[in-house]
């Protein structure tokens, strides 16, 4: 508690003094990961130039991950210190980040100062990039981005715009990146198949795991809209274990999406359902819940099928909605005439809504 609320008052001090201030400027907090190797830092700025042209609330806070070693000036016992002052710094190709604040046992706060690197900016404008803001150069900063990395990218036949630039800095596509893909049966990806494969985490366990599954000829947009959704290998052998086997990539994306699980499918097995995975995937996306057949059971509408229990969702005779018609005097009403009436329009007659 101590901790927190040491981490909430420099929070509070450093964004009176910064919040209206450029993005060279800006508040930091950082905790000292599991095995003490390195810092998880996050930048708050604020820079309302940025706000204006990326979203609020995007490029205003910026989290990543810092080695020790790539620091100046902390140690990792002032890290851990009870309560300690420090003043550190860490230089990347981009700039230099100075950080100043207060640390206490593993966490800390505190504000931060950028200065952007002029040569970085000089040798990027060679490569045909220029007019960078300051909260760019910063994501560069950050993400340790070199000009190697657009030379390398165009050895591999990209031409990336100077927004891709900055995407590759943020996803950290690179040649090394590239070559992976390749090995892993992906070449010639486009940019922007190799960004959606950064925000699903595409790698070797995630490409080799699927293909132990079966899952040997899938295209790269499908792979990386299966990551980014979380079907991942763990999730197709945990469905397999709960009865659905052989199943396509596109009934295990609508599975995830209807986020069903196996103690759904489990709950619905108790219930009476044993279900296929299109109805299963119907049911999850459409809002089916144990918690809600049992509603309907207690209520009378037992044995209902599947496909009425979907039909009900869809047209919102939902168990609040039988209650409504029910408390007018209509008891035991059919769900079919039920399904009708609320399609007609008819139930506002009986509801008085």
């Amino acid at each position: 508690m101590k901790t927190a609320l040491l981490i909430l008052l420099a929070v509070a001090i450093c964004f009176s003094v910064y919040a209206a201030s450029d993005s060279r400027n800006g508040v930091w907090t950082a905790e000292l990961n599991t095995d003490g190797s390195a810092l998880q830092v996050t930048l708050f700025r604020g820079n309302h130039d940025s706000e204006r042209r990326f979203g609020r609330g995007m490029n205003n806070v910026m989290g990543f991950e810092l080695s020790l070693g790539s620091l100046t000036g902390l140690t990792s016992a002032d890290i851990k210190s009870t309560a300690a002052n420090v003043q550190f710094s860490m230089s990347r190709p981009a700039g230099k980040i100075s950080f100043e604040g207060r640390f206490s046992d593993g966490n800390g706060a505190g504000n931060f100062k950028f200065a952007p690197s002029d040569a970085f900016v000089r040798e990027m404008a060679t490569l045909g990039y220029a007019g960078f803001k300051d909260d760019e150069l910063l994501v560069f900063a950050t993400t340790d981005f070199t000009p190697q990395t657009v030379r390398d990218l165009r050895a591999l036949g990209y031409q990336p715009t100077q927004k891709e630039i900055i995407e590759a800095a943020i996803f950290r596509i690179d040649a090394n990146a590239i070559r992976e893909f390749n090995r892993l049966g992906y070449p010639n990806l486009t940019f922007r198949e190799l960004v959606n494969f950064r925000v699903g985490n595409v790698n070797a366990a995630f490409v080799n795991g699927m293909k132990e599954l079966g899952y040997t000829d899938i295209s790269a947009h499908k792979l990386a809209n299966l990551a980014i959704l979380g079907v991942t290998p763990t999730y197709v052998r945990e469905l397999r274990a709960a009865g659905l086997k052989d199943l396509t990539a596109h009934e295990a994306e609508q599975l995830r999406i209807g986020n069903i699980t196996p103690a759904k499918i489990t709950e619905y097995k108790r219930l009476g359902y044993t279900l296929s995975s299109h109805e299963l995937s119907e049911f999850g996306i459409q809002g089916v819940t144990p918690k809600t057949i049992e509603e309907l059971n207690a209520m009378g509408y037992g044995h209902l099928t599947a496909h009425q229990l979907v039909e009900m969702r869809i047209f919102g005779v939902t168990p609040d909605y039988i209650r409504k018609v029910e408390a007018n005097g209509y008891k035991g009403v059919p769900v079919e005439k039920l399904i009708k009436l609320r399609m007609s329009g008819a139930d506002e007659l009986m509801t008085g809504k």
